[in-house]
């Protein structure tokens, strides 16, 4: 090969290079995207940084975005005295023992006429029966049975035509001493009651007559089988239509607060631990932590964060800063 011909082979094809070297359609593109996918992150993060200013700033609420106002029911805070109730029941008892009645005879006679019945009131010296202690083949006049103390007759354990001994009652009869309620208190109610407590009860034989008494006795012990312990409460008012055995309902008042601040239990909610309600306050709902006391089931006591009038929502689905509409409402 001649010098000349080597000199054109080993000399380089500038153009052909610069082609080889430019960027390639493919490398623009790529470039192209990731040019973007920055610009989108950078909008971004600027409109983030934006937005938690204007959060910060104000908080729009709920009528400024659209949004319907919630319909609720709403009553004021109200001062009055609370009362706690334990609700048990018992039966009506008499508070002296029954005294047995036996016939003056020296063997045994048959009864011949009772002159009572259960249920009556009867007098020391009364007559109440007549045994006649005769015997086949002889006459006694029959011989009075009377009572050796005043009461009212509660049983009658024989019948005319009876034999009877010496020994046998004829009748009892329980001694005229008051009336009172017994009843039993289960164990975990026994922190909350104490004597002189006032209570207030009914019989199923007349509905609607409320009889009155106070918590007399508290036994000192606990039953192991039935974990309750025995109470007695003495009638104090008019005790006109009761009778020893009659099964009573009982409401016994546990605690009483004068002048407390009450509010519905159903305006009570929590919220991050804390007990809280929401008032209706110029047509939105504010949340407001407060202190609770004691509840009976109806009403609450509350003992901080509520005034006396203040409005308090007692239904309907809500939050801090709802919009609200209140129906129902009480004054």
């Amino acid at each position: 090969m001649s010098d000349d011909n080597k000199k054109k082979v080993e000399e380089p094809d500038f153009e052909k290079l610069a082609r080889s070297t430019a960027p390639s359609k493919f490398n623009k593109v790529v470039t192209l995207i990731l040019v973007a996918i920055c610009v989108v992150l950078a909008a971004f993060i600027i409109f983030r940084m934006m937005s938690t200013s204007s959060d910060t700033v104000m908080q729009p609420t709920a009528t400024e975005t659209g949004l319907a106002a919630v319909n609720v029911s709403a009553e004021p805070a109200t001062i009055k005295d609370f009362s706690r109730i334990s609700k048990m029941n018992g039966e009506v008892r008499r508070t002296g023992d029954s005294i047995a009645v036996y016939p003056d005879i020296t063997s045994s006679g048959v009864v011949t006429e009772i002159l009572v019945e259960r249920g009556d009131t009867v007098n020391a010296g009364d007559t109440v029966a007549y045994v006649d202690p005769s015997r086949p083949g002889a006459s006694y006049k029959a011989s009075p049975v009377v009572a050796k103390a005043s009461g009212i007759v509660n049983d009658i354990p024989v019948a005319v035509g009876q034999t009877v001994t010496a020994s046998q009652p004829i009748i009892t009869v329980a001694g005229t001493s008051e009336l009172v309620v017994e009843a039993s208190i289960p164990e975990k109610f026994l922190g909350t009651v104490a004597e002189g407590m006032p209570a207030t009860m009914e019989s199923v034989a007349y509905p609607g007559r409320i009889y009155t008494g106070t918590l007399s006795y508290l036994a000192p012990t606990v039953d192991p089988t039935t974990r309750s312990s025995d109470i007695e409460i003495k009638l104090t008012g008019d005790t006109a239509g009761l009778k020893e055995g009659m099964y009573i309902r009982i409401n016994l008042e546990t605690e009483h607060i004068d002048d407390a601040l009450i509010v519905p239990d159903s305006a009570l909610d929590t919220y991050l631990g804390d007990d809280i309600v929401y008032l209706a306050d110029n047509g939105t709902a504010k949340r407001v932590i407060v202190t609770t006391g004691s509840s009976n089931g109806v009403d609450t006591v509350i003992t901080s964060g509520l005034s006396e009038g203040d409005m308090v929502i007692t239904a309907g689905n809500v939050t801090d800063g709802t919009a609200i509409s209140v129906v129902n409402q009480e004054n």
